[in-house]
């Protein structure tokens, strides 16, 4: 249904002179408007209120449409703005609060960061897990919110999802912490203050080896590293990622070159998304648009090993993702730049931070 429904409406829109789009099949775009899709949900962006009555018009011939009027709301994702329009704000109060209900934390006691400085292992011999609430589902939760409006839980969330087919006492634990750090933060969201222009660009970090000594020795998942990035456009985070590696890095160095490997398989469809919407829909005659894009490392061999034209015997056998986005860095798409790790907006994807260096980072990744 879900699929006949899409057929249904996109032929209607391609009829009436919509292009759907190369990078996105749910993004269409006209000469003044912009519509998005998410199965029966569509959220129109136009600088002409006349072509968005004409649209909405138009959809209403043959279906039961309802106009919510402004973007206030989507997707259970709050979107506040302030008086003069400059800055958005994301928050998912209703889902935070079941989240907070299905734990039993409603009196509890609630915390300052997600979780602790040591990486959760699989804890195999610890004790099952007993409590009443239902570990999938209060999972399935967090990973909505996480990946919405709180990229500050990402990391502490995605340790526990890891664990959703057979979870111990100690998961049960680390999700309850993820809960009272929310009860703490329950009415914050995601602060956006778009700079103005259209820059795409992408922090990147990575954890080598974060599990070892908290999983068996001799399960290969002791030494695998953790990627984490944030790809911001116009300075504000518009996606973010916290996951182990498929493969075992030999070093830091390798892990953060993986990482930014990583990154940038989704950055650069991400750069033709918009330079496609750029094209279509004239944004330069309304915003800067910078023609590359600067990735933000903190690791000096990484970032040497990406901007120099070289192989070593160190990162040889890394070859296919060394060569994979090196052209786009030789055109000059993309720029490795050198960030300090206090202004690694990366960093809280990683690892477990203590409350002064989590609190200094959230406030460069969410404003507050």
């Amino acid at each position: 249904a879900p699929r006949l429904w899409f057929n249904h409406l996109k032929s209607k829109l391609l009829r009436h002179g919509f292009t759907q789009s190369t990078h996105d099949p749910c993004l269409f775009y006209s000469k003044t408007i912009m519509l998005v899709i998410w199965v029966d949900d569509l959220v129109l962006c136009s600088r002409d209120e006349d072509a968005l009555s004409t649209l909405i018009a138009l959809l209403r011939e043959d279906s039961d449409l309802t106009d919510e009027g402004e973007l206030t709301k989507f997707l259970g994702i709050q979107v506040d703005r302030d008086i003069e329009g400059k800055t958005f704000t994301l928050t998912q109060p209703g889902l935070t609060d079941r989240v907070i209900d299905a734990l039993g934390l409603t009196e509890g006691n609630p915390k300052w960061t997600p979780t602790t400085a040591e990486s959760l292992g699989s804890d195999e011999h610890g004790a099952a897990f007993t409590n009443e609430w239902n570990y999938r589902s209060v999972i399935g939760m967090l990973l909505y919110l996480s990946n919405n409006s709180r990229p500050d839980i990402a990391f502490a969330v995605h340790q526990c999802a890891r664990f959703s087919h057979n979870p111990k006492l100690s998961h049960g634990l680390a999700v309850k912490a993820i809960g009272r750090y929310l009860l703490r933060t329950k009415d914050k969201g995601l602060i956006m203050q778009p700079s103005g222009d259209l820059a795409i660009d992408c922090y990147v970090d990575a954890d080598f080896a974060g599990l070892w000594r908290q999983e068996d020795d001799q399960n290969p998942l002791c030494v695998k590293s953790r990627t984490g990035y944030l790809i911001t456009i116009g300075g504000c985070p518009l996606t973010w990622t916290s996951k182990l590696q498929t493969e075992i890095a030999l070093s830091t160095m390798e892990a953060e070159y993986i990482a930014l490997s990583q990154s940038m398989r989704e950055l650069l469809p991400l750069r033709a998304l918009v330079k496609e919407m750029a094209h279509a829909l004239q944004f330069n005659k309304s915003f800067e648009i910078r023609t590359y894009s600067k990735i933000f490392e903190d690791n000096n061999g990484a970032l040497i090993l990406a901007s120099m034209p070289r192989m070593t015997p160190r990162s040889k056998h890394i070859a296919v993702k060394y060569h994979f986005f090196r052209t786009h860095v030789e055109k000059g798409n993309i720029r490795i730049l050198k960030i300090s790790s206090e202004d690694q907006k990366a960093d809280i994807f990683t690892k477990g931070l203590g409350r002064q260096i989590f609190e200094t980072v959230r406030k460069l990744l969410m404003g507050w």
